[in-house]
């Protein structure tokens, strides 16, 4: 429970201790995982709205002075655990701060902005999440997500971030450019809450959506690899899909295949032979995350799922030994940059998913645990935690989401 010195410090704030509002804006969509879903019983003592950024700088220091913790939301729409109160505290709910400005090369926005308006994109955007478009922030997706649609060409989302600007875990407004905005990316707020942001835009194109189907997975996986060596320049997204996938959302998407295929989405022009793809594209929705939550709609099951980075030379490898063993079934398979598979795997039996994860094996990318630590690289995680350790020594930044 909050004191009443704490509420006077809110000043002309507006803040809500009403149980069903503050449980309500104390979840996300942690509810897709069998093994998060739990924690979803932790709720906040308050939610705050600010407005501006004076507003979050007046919340941070009356927290700071009180020591109650701070746990930031923007849509609401993670589903690794990030608005999990996991100390109490306060729910600072930022949709409020929508502030947008766009220029010729970039966009900046307040930390309320979402992706899509009525179902369209704002902007030009290099990657953005495939689920919750309307619900997802731009900046709620660089503070908690990583990669998305349109991550073969550009990467992660930090990689077009130029300049963060935050109140960090000494009330104090900083600006992250370079490097440093790692400090931000995928921290979910423990480093600082994000008030602006500024990414890069996507020049404008026509984007070529093309389906390629193959007879096996290794035929499906020569081709991508030539994606890499030979076209890298000109393709935007790309998905491997399963049999099993293309079976079940044949009702949404319009298209049915008893193969693999490979939706490659080209920029103006496509330089090989393939099915034009614009009804599985526009349901892009489908991809990453939302291939669990549509997987649970069609079958209406609940599945454990698992997610790796995995290196591009051992993805076709460690697939076919999860075919192989018959236990679960690959849905996609998404294709980064940095020349890393991301494969989607469902199971509804537990011991299966701790099986599963045993055969892949890859770099850390758990979407089944709420620990950064869990999903980042080393050298980026690094620079969360020294900046964590050096400025929010009571980690009253959302609490016990990072490992130290």
């Amino acid at each position: 429970m909050l004191s009443q010195i704490f509420l006077s410090k809110l000043k002309e704030i507006d803040y809500s201790i009403d149980p069903k509002i503050v449980s309500s804006l104390s979840r996300d969509f942690s509810h897709t995982s069998p093994i998060i879903s739990p924690l979803l019983s932790k709720s906040a003592n308050a939610v705050v709205f600010p407005k501006n950024e004076d507003e979050v700088k007046t919340i941070v220091e009356a927290c700071i002075e009180e020591h109650v913790p701070i746990v930031p939301r923007g849509g609401g729409v993670n589903n690794v655990g990030g608005v999990i109160p996991m100390k109490g505290g306060i729910i600072m709910d930022l949709s409020r701060m929508k502030t947008f400005k766009e220029y010729e090369d970039e966009i900046e926005v307040g930390p309320g902005v979402s992706f899509c308006d009525n179902g369209r994109l704002r902007f030009n955007v290099r990657v953005y999440p495939s689920t919750y478009c309307e619900g997802a922030t731009v900046a709620g997706f660089f503070s908690g997500g990583s990669g998305g649609i349109g991550e073969f060409r550009y990467g992660r989302n930090w990689d077009y971030a130029t300049e963060v600007t935050m109140v960090n875990p000494v009330g104090k407004t900083v600006k992250l450019r370079g490097g440093d905005v790692k400090i931000a990316a995928h921290a979910e707020g423990t480093t600082g809450i994000i008030t602006k942001l500024k990414v890069q835009k996507r020049e404008k194109t026509k984007d070529i959506p093309i389906v390629v189907e193959f007879d096996n997975l290794h035929n499906a996986m020569n081709f991508i690899q030539s994606l890499y060596d030979n076209y890298s320049h000109t393709v935007y997204h790309v998905t491997l899909r399963s049999p099993e996938m293309s079976r079940l959302t044949s009702n949404i998407t319009g298209y049915y295949t008893s193969k693999w295929n490979v939706l490659v989405v080209c920029e103006e022009e496509c330089p090989f032979k393939g099915k034009r793809g614009d009804g599985v594209w526009e349901k892009r929705f489908l991809f990453f995350g939302g291939t669990i939550t549509t997987a649970m709609g069609i079958m209406k099951k609940r599945y454990y799922y698992v997610v790796k980075d995995i290196p591009l030379e051992e993805t076709e490898e460690k697939l076919t030994k999860v075919i192989e063993s018959r236990k679960g079934f690959v849905t996609d398979v998404e294709f980064d940059i940095g020349r890393k598979s991301h494969p989607f795997i469902l199971t509804d039996e537990e011991k299966e998913y701790y099986e599963i994860l045993k055969i892949l094996g890859g770099t850390n990318f758990d979407l089944n645990s709420i620990y950064i630590n869990s999903r980042l690289p080393r050298d980026h995680l690094h620079k969360i935690l020294v900046y964590k350790k050096m400025y929010d020594k009571e980690d009253l930044f959302n609490p016990d989401k990072v490992k130290f």
